[in-house]
Order: structure tokens, then C-alpha cells, then sequence
């Protein structure tokens, strides 16, 4: 076990973009972190020494009080020995970066922040329906440098429509010289359920072309790579060693436990996942019955999840791994298409680790379903 994320699924409002299990209503705030209490020691067994990473995601967890996340650190410290976790990160809104809330951060153990910048335009901000400004990101960042915070990722939206005339380099460039370790780059994407969901279905709102996210992902890369960072996944940047351990876990299938409303777990093949419901969590936790679902992969579905997850990073995927289980046919068939995409540059191979060409990265969800195992 490497990684534990601890779901908290509560926000002041709904960002326009976010399709992430949340609620604005704060009623059941109180019995949820009882029930997350409850769920660690239902699960106390799956906690290790090996454990690298704490994340406290969501939602927005710095809508907690001190106490109710001290709530939770206690009930966490029971399990492991916090102070020995290389990495334990808290996602925090920029308005919610106060000297008090980051000094008690900092003395329960937190030693990285994640912070949801999004964008250096306030138009673009309250475009997305976001709860800050750009006056309070540099507050809150200047707050946190105060604060002692070395280790601290940002998070910058790109790829919105170009009708909004959006200096998207300008902005990167002024959220740099704040000289974050991490940054998490994300294209915005359009998702049924939210408001811009809504908005395209209306014919309201517009995608940016293809072509065009390209160039902006390919300038965000060249430029930061400029600036000493390692483009090491997709969507993420870091300074030398500051690469997320939370991340990484993801990624190199390492198992992981995941606590709270929506949040998923992975174990010995075995993937799970909480009701994204916080009243159904809620009620079924305190009566003591299932509230999770969960499936056990198969070596094809296994392999099929690595290839994604290989080749959304720098790392890649063992083609000799992928080979050794699946029989001649489908070999030769994985082959043709590994030819393919290794022939016009999509693909680059190297000791048999296959890797995206990092300027392609946008295609690595396309190419990964070309390369799935289909036939069991």
C-alpha cells in the first residue's frame, strides 16, 4: 500500500467545468468526517508501512474547520506515523490561503499545498465561476511563502474557447514568478452534467479547435521545460524531485486506499470504488452495509490499464510485458499497429519501453484504445 486519498466532497460553489463529486450543501458535513473516521477503521487492515503519500482532495478541502480536519489527522494517526509521509498534500482554493489556516497546516503534518489557481484573468475566472480573484492568488501565494510552504503545486486551466481572447502565455508566465515546484497544466474539458455541458448542448459554447490545443500545449511544454521543469505526465511539471508521490501512484499501479464519498482503491488487482453520494454513503456506512462496488481485473484488463496509464507519462509501458500475455494473432495484430504509430512519429521505442512522442501527448487516449486487448 502506497498512497491513501481521503475524499472530501464539499464546495462554496460549482466551478462551471467540474464534474468531480461534490455538494455546496454543508448539512452533512459533521456525520461525513464521523463516517470517513469510521470507514479507516472498518479498513484499518489495508494500512502499511509502505505508505509514501496522504492527499486530502476533492471538492475543496479547505472548506474544513482546523477541528474537523484535526478530526481526521487523529483518526489517521492511529493507523500510521505521519510525520514519517514524504508527501502530504491538501487541495486549497486560493481565498482560502490564511496565515492561521496554513500555520495549523503546516503543524498537523501537511508539507505540500495544492492550489487551484486556474487562470491570472479575472473575466476567465468568473467565466469558470470561480469563488476567487487574481488579488487573492498572490495574497494566498505570497501567504503560503510566509507560511514556510516549499512544496507547491498550482493548477492552470488551457484550452478554452477562443472566442474569450485569453492571453493564456501571460498568465502562465505571471503564476511562475511565484517559482511553484509543481505545476499541474489541465486542458478544460466539457463534460455532460455541468453548466458548460450545458451550455454546448445549447450551442452556447464552442470547443477550441484541434489544431489550436495543440499549440498551446506544445508552447506550455517547451516553456516550461525552459524553466527547469521535468514534463513527466501529460498534464504535470516539476523541478527536479518534486514530482507528485500521489500522482505517481496512480500511474505506476501502485495500490492505494481510497477514503470518503466517490473515492477509488486499488488492491492486489482489485479495483473499488465509494457511492458518489454523500447521503447514501452516509446512511449506509452508519448501518454497516456495503457502500462501496468494486471489480478484479483481469491480466488483459490489467495490461490494457497500463498501456493508458504508461503512456499518459514519460515512462511508458513494457512492450515485452504486454507480449507475454496475450497469444500470436493478437501479437501480430498489436504489432502492426505499434508499427504504425512508431513509423509516423507517434510512438517512440526505446529498449522495448514504448513511450508517446512527448509533442503527440494530446493523442495518447486514442492511441491507447487502438492498442487495447480486445479479444479475452
Amino acid at each position: 500500500m502506497s498512497g491513501i486519498y481521503i475524499h472530501i466532497p464539499y464546495c462554496k460553489q460549482a466551478c462551471n467545468y467540474c464534474d468531480f463529486h461534490f455538494s455546496t450543501s454543508m448539512k452533512t458535513k459533521n456525520d461525513m468526517i464521523d463516517c470517513i473516521v469510521k470507514e479507516m477503521d472498518i479498513r484499518g487492515d489495508e494500512f502499511s508501512k509502505k505508505i509514501n503519500s496522504v492527499y486530502i482532495g476533492g471538492g475543496t478541502p479547505s472548506v474544513m474547520t482546523n477541528l474537523e480536519l484535526d478530526t481526521i489527522f487523529n483518526a489517521l494517526e492511529k493507523k500510521i506515523s505521519i510525520r514519517e509521509i514524504k508527501e502530504i498534500t491538501i487541495e486549497i482554493n486560493p481565498e482560502d490561503l490564511n496565515s492561521e489556516k496554513l500555520e495549523f497546516y503546516k503543524n498537523i503534518g501537511i508539507n505540500r499545498l495544492s492550489i487551484g489557481v486556474q487562470s491570472m484573468n479575472n473575466d476567465i475566472l468568473k467565466w469558470m465561476n470561480r469563488s476567487h480573484d487574481t488579488s487573492q492568488v498572490i495574497n494566498g501565494l505570497n501567504n503560503a511563502k510566509d507560511a514556510g510552504f516549499k512544496n507547491i503545486s498550482l493548477d492552470f486551466i488551457y484550452g478554452t474557447p477562443g472566442n474569450l481572447k485569453r492571453d493564456y502565455k501571460a498568465e502562465l508566465l505571471e503564476i511562475l514568478k511565484f517559482n511553484p515546484t509543481h505545476l499541474s497544466c489541465y486542458h478544460l474539458t466539457i463534460e455532460d452534467g455541468t453548466y458548460f455541458g450545458h451550455l454546448e448542448k445549447k450551442r452556447k459554447l464552442k470547443r477550441i479547435e484541434d489544431d489550436i490545443s495543440q499549440d498551446e500545449f506544445i508552447w506550455i511544454s517547451k516553456k516550461l521545460k525552459s524553466k527547469n521543469f521535468r514534463h513527466y505526465e501529460i498534464s504535470n511539471f516539476a523541478i527536479q524531485e518534486k514530482e507528485s508521490f500521489h500522482n505517481s501512484n496512480y500511474w505506476n499501479q501502485s495500490s492505494y486506499i481510497g477514503l470518503g464519498p466517490g473515492a477509488h482503491s486499488f488492491r492486489n488487482s482489485t479495483r473499488r470504488w465509494n457511492i458518489s453520494n454523500n447521503r447514501i454513503y452516509i446512511k449506509n456506512m452508519k448501518a454497516g452495509v456495503p457502500y462501496f462496488e468494486e471489480e478484479v481485473l483481469s491480466p488483459y484488463n490489467l495490461m490494457n490499464e497500463k498501456i493508458m496509464l504508461g503512456l499518459r507519462t514519460l515512462n511508458g509501458f513494457d512492450k515485452n510485458n504486454l507480449f507475454s500475455i496475450v497469444n500470436q494473432p493478437i501479437k501480430n495484430e498489436i504489432e502492426s499497429k505499434l508499427n504504425t504509430f512508431l513509423n509516423d512519429e507517434t510512438l517512440i521505442s526505446s529498449n522495448n519501453i514504448i513511450s508517446m512522442n512527448p509533442e503527440k501527448w494530446l493523442l495518447s487516449d486514442y492511441v491507447s484504445r487502438e492498442l487495447f486487448i480486445l479479444n479475452e
